[in-house]
């Protein structure tokens, strides 16, 4: 059977957008404090070959110890630890990474002085993927603060960088998305326990706060759950969804995406934007897609394109003839494809619904959609290569998100 294009039926409405014409203020966001060492996110699928992230994690180092691979997260954490250990010493040398096996098997090293004299030094300290709640279980049992964890703090607070990857990525703010789904929350909300549905949230390790990261993010359709996040939670400044095999990298106030694919940046959207004309409360917001190369002002959230990314024209690019319905919009790599073909639409504004929802998405002031150049179809999925799209921002229609 013959389909029509998939876009058709995620954006079956397109209106003509009437934008504020002034520029709109961001307002504040959070940021490290300057002796800080860097945050390096990364959002799991890390690639051995991705030079950039591993050499990101060399350079980050503050001292003349090892980065120290802690695989606390893991299912299989030995052999999480050993692989990190190979990746890490392949691009910095034999003995640039060591290991430090930390699990729930022993909790009690938690607290152990001499777990704690060895942490202290470290010149960095990365964390491999798995489950990030095995990861505050351990460091933050019940919510107290262990030994370890004192030690990991004291290292980053002087210097030393911190690196994660998946689990790894989630745990570093604080609070912190412990699991759920798109669909789950849009539909039930925020939850804070593994039973309730929606999404949950825990306490994070709080390397930075008023954030929230999440990861595998375009590759699993983690968007909804962002979204509800941000708008849910008043102490939640912005958040970032950062994809597969891509990282994005903090120094002080600024912030740098390195890898493959993208980051998204998700923020309530500023004052004086209009109100949605929906019978019930609705949630608007701002979402950027930043690729590798651009930077991010944290006090502003202002989002500076690599200058040498050039426009995104239409190219033809198709997202193919699956079958799909409103449902869809948070499968695999959907919105990934979703903002290709934004940045070259020819209306302003696309409603459509998902989960109960409606979802209005349109294009800011000083919207542009960049991507590096000569890269159309040579990226992730097809996709322009470094992509830019952004400011655009989201209305959720009909959102009663609060549990039954």
């Amino acid at each position: 059977m013959n389909h029509p294009p998939l876009l058709s039926r995620i954006l079956p409405i397109f209106v003509p957008a009437l934008l504020i014409l002034t520029t709109p203020v961001w307002g504040q966001a959070q940021s490290l404090p300057s002796e800080a060492g860097s945050l390096i996110v990364i959002g799991g699928g890390l690639d051995r070959d991705n030079e950039a992230v591993y050499r990101a994690i060399l350079n980050e180092r503050h001292g003349d110890g090892p980065v120290c691979v802690i695989p606390t997260a893991g299912g299989t954490p030995e052999r999480s630890m050993e692989s990190a250990v190979s990746r890490i010493d392949r691009w910095g040398g034999e003995g640039a990474a060591h290991g430090l096996l930390l699990t729930l098997d022993s909790p009690e090293r938690a607290d152990a002085p001499g777990v704690a004299e060895e942490m202290e030094s470290c010149s960095g300290f990365f964390f491999t993927g798995g489950a990030q709640s095995r990861i505050t279980d351990f460091f933050l049992p019940e919510g107290r603060e262990t030994v370890a964890y004192t030690a990991l703090l004291s290292r980053f607070l002087s210097g030393a960088v911190v690196a994660g990857s998946s689990a790894g990525a989630a745990m570093m703010s604080d609070p912190m998305i412990a699991g759920g789904s798109s669909a789950g929350a849009l539909e039930r909300g925020l939850g804070n326990a593994e039973s309730e549905p929606g999404v949950r949230i825990t306490r994070g390790m709080g390397l930075i706060d008023g954030v929230l990261f999440d990861q595998h993010f375009l590759a699993r359709g983690r968007m909804g759950r962002l979204w509800v996040s941000v708008s849910e939670m008043t102490e939640v400044a912005w958040g970032a969804g950062i994809d597969e095999d891509t990282a994005l990298l903090i120094r002080g106030h600024q912030a740098e995406v390195i890898g493959s694919s993208g980051v998204v940046l998700v923020a309530p959207a500023p004052q004086g934007m209009p109100e949605a004309d929906h019978h019930r409360r609705n949630i608007r917001l701002r979402v950027d897609l930043l690729g590798t190369g651009d930077r991010l002002d944290l006090n502003t959230l202002s989002v500076e394109p690599d200058s040498r990314k050039t426009e995104v024209r239409g190219n033809g690019h198709s997202m193919g003839q699956a079958e799909f319905t409103g449902e869809g919009l948070f499968d695999r790599w959907t919105f990934l494809h979703l903002f290709t073909h934004i940045g070259s639409w020819q209306a302003d504004q696309a409603v459509f619904t998902a989960h109960g929802r409606s979802i209005e998405i349109e294009r800011g002031p000083g919207f542009r959609a960049l991507q590096e150049p000569g890269g159309a179809g040579v990226g992730v999925e097809g996709t322009p290569r470094g992509l830019t799209v952004g400011p655009l921002f989201v209305t959720l229609g009909d959102a009663d998100l609060t549990r039954p």
